[in-house]
């Protein structure tokens, strides 16, 4: 894959992270450094241990004995896995629920730990992908690295500003990031 394909599919599952973090930052009173760390490196953490864990299941080696049988295959299921993602954040924005903004005092570490695990279960599905389409693994961690604390930070920092209201509309950018991500590669491998 190019670093180009990477680094759309990488915004687009990024753009997930960055919702919520904008709602996030909606209900709190105060952005502090602490939060951004916690949340930035946890989030961080989670999507890069997720992206590894996907790209290790692509390349177990039942899986990858059936790849290289069936290589050409596996790349249009990782072309699907890519658009089926993009479908699915363009479905959950156009069925997201509004959200009420009430200031909280402080954001619970147990949401944190939950909303980390679902939103990284999009990241795991497109470690599958890459790993089947023997991306190299170390462009994707980077890409990963840099833009998911990035997303974190501008997200909860937008949210403090400007509250959630553009939570549906940027989950659906990141899908539409993903779909045409997902084209660009099919067109590739055509």
């Amino acid at each position: 894959m190019s670093w180009i394909e990477i680094i759309l599919i990488g915004a687009g599952l990024s753009l997930d992270v960055f919702a919520y973090a904008l709602c996030r930052g909606a209900v709190v009173g105060e952005v502090d450094k602490k939060s951004l760390v916690i949340l930035g490196g946890g989030f961080t953490l989670w999507n890069l241990i997720s992206l590894t864990a996907g790209n290790f299941v692509a390349k177990i080696p039942v899986v990858s004995k059936n790849v290289e049988y069936a290589a050409n295959d596996w790349k249009y299921i990782s072309v699907a896995i890519f658009l089926g993602l993009g479908i699915y954040l363009i479905i959950k924005a156009a069925r997201g629920k509004e959200i009420e903004e009430r200031k909280a005092e402080r954001l619970e570490s147990r949401q944190f730990a939950m909303w980390m695990a679902i939103t990284s279960l999009d990241v795991f599905i497109a470690g599958i992908g890459f790993g089947f389409l023997d991306t190299v693994f170390f462009k994707t961690f980077i890409v990963i690295l840099l833009i998911t604390p990035v997303s974190v930070i501008a997200g909860l920092y937008a949210g403090w500003w400007a509250g959630c209201q553009a939570r549906k509309k940027i989950v659906a950018v990141g899908g539409c990031l993903l779909l045409i991500g997902g084209i660009e590669l099919l067109i590739r491998l055509t």
